[in-house]
């Protein structure tokens, strides 16, 4: 969960739009999930400004693409990294917009915010 939808959730439950109980279920996940095989920290967009990255060696093709599914519902960009193809085929079933650069093994989910004023481009 980033900070804009974290204040963007107090906002609505303040407004009355939301429960607390609406606004809990969402935060169900908040700082990590659980998978069994994986933690998925949802919360390290709060704590660093960078969501969790996916890396891929060692784990199972459909295990990488559970654990992007899972960060694609709370963050806009989700980047895999030592992806191979199999992993990327396991993703592309669940998130079909995911892109693959095979030379940086690298899968992405989502386009990028716009750089913000005064920030140079990495």
């Amino acid at each position: 969960m980033r900070e804009e939808q974290l204040q963007e959730l107090l906002g609505r439950v303040a407004a009355g739009d939301l429960s607390v109980a609406e606004a809990l279920q969402s935060l169900r996940f908040l700082p990590f999930e659980d998978l069994g095989y994986a933690k998925v920290d949802h919360h390290r967009p709060l704590r660093t400004g960078f969501p969790e990255v996916i890396f891929c060696q060692g784990k199972q093709p459909w295990q990488v693409a559970e654990i992007a599914e899972r960060l694609r519902r709370q963050v806009p960009v989700v980047l895999a990294t030592r992806a191979n193809e199999e992993a990327y085929a396991a993703v592309c079933e669940r998130c079909p917009e995911a892109t693959y650069d095979a030379t940086a093994r690298i899968i992405r989910l989502g386009e990028p915010d716009p750089p913000r004023p005064g920030i140079p481009p990495a």
